[in-house]
């Protein structure tokens, strides 16, 4: 009998045992009848008193019939509410829909994260066929949150009365002002002593641009962060405008920041890199490269405080495109002139110093290329005139001065008919050879004496003369006419001057 016992207990433990697997069979084999898709961020944080949203896609993966669905929130945490954007619907097989579950922070105590779930109980028939559930976190964070702690580290450690907020108000307003002396005491005694030591003058300039920013940025996000503390005192629209003067004033600080290390340090560097080059060029472009990152930084600075004010752009955008065309097609000229002085410089034709010959034939001097106009040196008449860039650009310009290959001179001879030929190049070969500027002793640059044609009145020669000297072309030219008028003098050739023979015929 007694083993008869045991045996029905091995039995009926053995059915138990059974039974509690086939139960897990099939709960792990239950089939699905509904796909949740993600399609959102589940960790988020926000500010006290705002709200967040999550969102899910729904869909009938069920062929055959259509799924009554009934949805639920579920928030275990202090102060927090939630709600969902339907709590009942229903979806014919294939269809999927939205699901939206909006979270709501405390701004008053509460706790400083909520973890949210929500069950979906799907029906077919009326008969529960599948249970599933989703889940988001969310935390309270930055300036004005549920600050429940002393620089949101620590403990509250005063005793009554200041074992709340106030104290711990009071707590962060004098541990910030010890943290920016801290920082103020870094820069003046250990930084400062650094750079001393050093040979450059680089990091000194920096740390006095970085001191009076880096303490203002401190001091005003130590503000913002003790005010947490009191966030129950404070209403919405008034915690609302005071983080918006504190974006404003953390972007006017940077952008403030910018504007010193581009103007003390890479302007001014580049100023004295240009001082020790040869090149006029880096002069010219470091002022404008200034001018146009100042502008540019100042408007990069005031779109964002007009972001941050909730200023919309779009108008000012559209208007500034509009004015833009306006000006562009007014100053089309100023503008082709600007242009034209930045190729000037970059690509060089001429460079001030060099002598150049214009269009019209007048010999000049470049005494300066500017952005918009070159000033120029005229020789005949010894005055100063200036022309637009895009003249000389465009025109056609001889440069005279500053070439690598020898010059040469051209100088036209007439003589009177019945002059011998021979003895004309023999007085001009006697002048080219008097002249001190004639390039006599390069063979592949001797100079040419060619009968070029008859004239009306004259026999005419041209000279074509090598010169030792690029900067005396008009020296040179000048003293080789001196010199064929003094050689053919002496030879007797005649120089004539246009004459008309009248013949009267008389009756």
């Amino acid at each position: 009998m007694r083993g008869d016992k045991w045996t029905n207990i091995l039995l009926i433990a053995i059915l138990a045992f059974s039974l509690s697997v086939a139960c897990a069979s099939a709960a792990a084999e239950q089939p699905e009848f509904i796909q949740i898709i993600d399609v959102d961020t589940y960790e988020k944080t926000l500010r006290a008193g705002e709200s967040v949203t999550y969102n899910w896609t729904i869909r009938n993966i069920d062929s055959v019939a259509d799924l009554t669905i009934s949805a639920e929130v579920r928030l275990a945490n202090d102060g927090w509410t939630a709600e969902l954007s339907a709590y009942e619907f229903t979806l014919i097989p294939g269809e999927l829909t939205s699901v939206t579950a909006t979270v709501h922070a405390p701004f008053e105590k509460g706790d400083a994260s909520s973890n949210l779930t929500v069950v979906f109980d799907v029906l077919e028939d009326g008969y529960l066929v599948q249970v599933a559930s989703v889940s988001a976190s969310t935390e309270i964070l930055g300036a004005f949150g549920s600050a429940n702690k002393v620089l949101g580290l620590f403990d509250n450690p005063l005793p009554s009365p200041l074992d709340n907020e106030w104290g711990i108000f009071l707590l962060d307003v004098v541990l910030w002002l010890g943290i920016a002396f801290g920082i103020a005491y870094l820069m003046d005694a250990v930084a400062y002593g650094f750079t001393r030591k050093t040979t450059t003058m680089l990091d000194d300039i920096i740390l006095g641009i970085v001191r009076t920013p880096v303490l203002l940025l401190v001091f005003a996000f130590g503000v913002v962060n003790s005010l947490d503390a009191l966030h129950e005192h404070i209403p919405l629209d008034l915690r609302d405008l005071v983080l918006t003067i504190y974006g404003a004033v953390v972007v006017l600080v940077i952008f403030y920041l910018a504007y010193k290390l581009f103007k003390q340090i890479l302007v001014y560097y580049g100023k004295v890199i240009a001082k020790k080059t040869a090149s006029s060029i880096d002069d010219v472009l470091i002022p404008v490269v200034e001018k146009v990152g100042v502008v540019a930084i100042g408007i990069a600075a005031l779109g964002y405080v007009l972001d941050i004010l909730s200023v919309d752009l779009t108008m000012f955008v559209a208007g500034g495109v509009v004015v833009s065309m306006v000006l562009a097609f007014a100053a089309q000229e100023t503008i082709s002139n600007f242009f034209s002085g930045i190729f000037l410089l970059l690509d060089r034709p001429f460079a001030e110093g060099d002598m150049i010959i214009l269009p019209d034939g007048d010999w000049v001097e470049v005494r300066g290329i500017g952005l918009r106009t070159t000033r120029l040196y005229r020789y005949s008449d010894a005055t100063m005139i200036t022309l637009p860039n895009n003249r000389l650009v465009n025109d056609k310009i001889v440069r005279v001065s500053n070439v690598t290959d020898p010059a040469r001179v051209n100088v036209d001879v007439n003589v009177a008919y019945g002059s011998d030929p021979k003895r004309v190049r023999e007085a001009i070969t006697k002048a080219i050879e008097a002249s001190p500027y004639s390039l006599l002793t390069d063979e592949a640059r001797k100079p040419i004496i060619l009968f070029d044609s008859m004239g009306d009145s004259a026999l005419l020669f041209k000279i074509l003369c090598w010169i030792n000297d690029n900067t005396k072309r008009m020296d040179a030219r000048d003293r080789l006419v001196e010199e064929v008028y003094l050689k053919l003098t002496d030879a007797g050739i005649e120089i004539p001057f246009p004459q008309t023979v009248v013949t009267i015929k008389k009756e």
